[in-house]
């Protein structure tokens, strides 16, 4: 598996609306589409990910860096317990594949190490801070 960072995420800001989070978590897609294709991975494969991250995507209500492990428990334990073991591990691995990459450009856009990074249910934040949307 390999990931690379390719297009600057970095911009600090006051915490955002709905609307701006949502651009923001399609951007953070697209640039998670370029840098797998940019590590060499083929097409096919690249669709399949995000298949899957749009299919949990959806099933969740929420960005995927706000999902929680009983979140996470309840989907794979009980919505996928029936699936083929094939379909589950590779959902597993794509929400694993983007983690990766969320981290790594929290790690390069704010330039801590990884031991500054908390995991806070699925999701990394940095400092055990993230940007909420404003009411």
């Amino acid at each position: 598996m390999s990931l690379a960072v390719v297009c600057d995420l970095c911009e600090f800001r006051d915490p955002v609306l709905a609307e701006e989070l949502e651009q923001f978590e399609t951007d953070v897609l697209a640039r998670f589409v370029l840098a797998r294709a940019s590590a060499g991975l083929v097409d096919g494969a690249i669709r399949g990910d995000v298949r899957h991250l749009d299919q949990m995507r959806a099933r969740f209500g929420r960005p995927l860096w706000d999902v929680e492990p009983a979140d996470a428990d309840g989907y794979f334990g009980k919505v996928l317990r029936d699936s083929p073991s094939g379909t589950r591990l590779a959902r597993a691995q794509a929400l694993t594949t983007y983690f990766l990459f969320v981290g790594a450009v929290l790690v390069a856009c704010l330039g801590f190490g990884s031991a500054t990074l908390f995991v806070i249910g699925l999701g990394l934040v940095a400092l055990g801070h993230r940007v909420k949307p404003s009411p």
